[in-house]
């Protein structure tokens, strides 16, 4: 994990000229790095940069800084691996085969996303959000964050920050879980959906 946040900063560390290079054309370009969601139309300014890459079923991933593509090829296999056996716990759960989500859904040929945020100090940080509160669409979410924080969850109307233990996951269910197995979050999981990054 430390490798990878380790080679995620050496990326926005690269001069914005190279950065550019992974811009992508729209928000289905397999490599993709940025400001902000699309800052042509938000009222309210999202202080992150961000890479988002395609990773599976064909791993996509920027060429600079050296080695970074190697590192981050080996850590998305092995997430995809833990996302697996969780996947398996909640088929389990659920009092399912524990491979039936997996097979169900076809996770061998499903889309992995690998995206990683840096929110840079901000001069005026009321006037500036990291992330605003959404859910995420995709089925699970595996989450790692540095020593700085700032990542909230929403349960029950109320926001309470998230205090990361170091080298481990946070593990978030996504929109896709939900409209599949609605009847799991409501007895199995976590009521919290949303999530914030507040700077």
């Amino acid at each position: 994990m430390k490798g990878m946040i380790d080679a995620c900063r050496r990326f926005f560390d690269l001069k914005e000229e190279e950065k550019r290079e992974f811009q992508g054309t729209d928000i289905l370009s397999p490599i993709r790095c940025g400001t902000s969601f699309n800052p042509t139309v938000e009222n309210v300014l999202f202080w992150r940069d961000f890479l988002k890459v395609f990773v599976h079923p064909l791993f996509h991933f920027p060429g600079k800084p050296a080695g970074f593509s190697e590192v981050a090829q080996e850590y998305t296999q092995e997430v995809k691996e833990v996302g697996g056996e969780l996947l398996k716990g909640i088929s389990k759960s659920l009092g399912m085969e524990k491979g039936y989500i997996e097979k169900a859904m076809n996770m061998d040929s499903s889309t992995q996303v690998l995206i990683a945020n840096l929110y840079p100090p901000c001069p005026q940080p009321e006037l500036a959000l990291g992330m605003p509160a959404h859910s995420d669409h995709g089925f699970l979410t595996l989450l790692i964050q540095n020593e700085v924080g700032g990542l909230q969850v929403e349960h029950k109307g109320k926001w309470f920050n998230v205090n990361a233990i170091p080298n481990s996951f946070l593990v978030n269910t996504g929109d896709q879980l939900e409209v599949h197995y609605p009847f799991a979050l409501s007895t199995t999981l976590s009521s919290s959906r949303k999530m914030q990054h507040i700077l």
